[in-house]
C-alpha cells in the first residue's frame, strides 16, 4: 500500500521545497508525469506559488470547485500536477503554467487568461486504431484521437478543456524548444540542426548539443507560450 506522505529529504530534487523545515511532505497519487516532473497540487499552491497558506485552505478551495487543472475541476488534494500543466484559480483570477528552470527546479509561471486556454504536449507514441483513427500518446499521459498522423517528438497545441488539436509544432530546424532534462535543463533555444537522436541548439550566444528526448518544441519560429524561465 502506498504511503500518503514522503520524507522531505527523499523528495525529488526538482521540488522547490525546504528539505529540513519539516519531516514530511504530501506524496502525490500516481499520475501521468514522471515523479521528478510532477508535484502534489497542495504543495504547488502552498509552497510553490504561495497563493494559499495551509493544506486546510487548499482542501477548502478544492472542495468548493475553485481550482482547475487544464480546464477541469480538481477535487483531490494529492492530485499530481506536472510540466506544462495549467492550474487556474478563477476567484483569484490567476493561472499558472508549470515549467522547469536552469537549476532543475519546477516552478509556476503566471500566465494570462488567453494563454491559460492552450497547452503544449509532446508526442511520444501513437497507435493505429480501427477505421484509420490514430491514437496520439503525449508526454503528460494524454490519449488524443486524430484522423491525421503527426511526426514523433513534435508537440501538439491543444485547446483547453476540450483537448482539440489546434496546431502541430514539428521538431525541425528553426523550431523553438525548451529543454526539460540533461545537463542543459531549463534552456530555451532554437534548433540549428537535427542529427539522428541528437539536436544542435542555439541559445542566445551559445551553441550546445543534446538529445532529442530532452527537448519539447514550444513554437515554430517563436514560442507560442511564455517559457522564459526563472534563474
Amino acid at each position: 500500500m502506498t504511503k500518503s506522505h514522503l520524507k522531505r529529504l527523499a523528495s525529488p530534487r526538482t521540488w522547490p521545497i525546504e528539505k529540513k523545515a519539516l519531516t514530511y511532505v504530501s506524496r502525490p497519487h500516481p499520475g501521468p508525469h514522471p515523479m521528478d516532473h510532477q508535484i502534489p497540487i497542495t504543495v504547488f499552491l502552498r509552497d510553490m506559488v504561495k497563493v494559499l497558506k495551509t493544506a486546510k485552505e487548499v482542501k477548502y478551495v478544492l472542495h468548493n470547485r475553485d481550482c482547475l487543472v487544464d480546464g477541469t475541476v480538481c477535487h483531490d488534494d494529492k492530485r499530481p500536477v506536472g510540466l506544462f500543466d495549467v492550474i487556474t484559480l478563477p476567484k483569484l483570477n490567476k493561472s499558472f503554467r508549470i515549467l522547469i528552470n536552469k537549476k532543475n527546479k519546477l516552478y509556476g509561471k503566471e500566465v494570462s487568461e488567453k494563454e491559460a486556454s492552450i497547452k503544449v504536449s509532446k508526442l511520444v507514441g501513437k497507435t493505429t486504431l480501427k477505421k484509420g483513427i490514430i491514437q496520439l500518446n503525449t508526454l503528460d499521459g494524454r490519449n488524443v484521437r486524430s484522423e491525421k498522423d503527426y511526426p514523433m517528438d513534435s508537440s501538439l497545441v491543444l485547446s483547453l478543456p476540450d483537448q482539440k488539436v489546434t496546431d502541430v509544432l514539428a521538431l525541425d530546424k528553426g523550431a523553438s524548444i525548451l529543454l526539460i532534462g540533461g545537463s542543459h535543463v531549463g534552456v530555451v533555444g532554437t534548433i540549428e540542426a537535427v542529427d539522428g537522436e541528437n539536436i544542435v541548439v542555439r541559445s542566445k550566444d551559445k551553441v550546445l548539443k543534446t538529445m532529442k528526448r530532452f527537448a519539447v518544441v514550444v513554437g515554430k519560429d517563436k514560442p507560442v507560450i511564455e517559457v522564459e524561465v526563472s534563474k
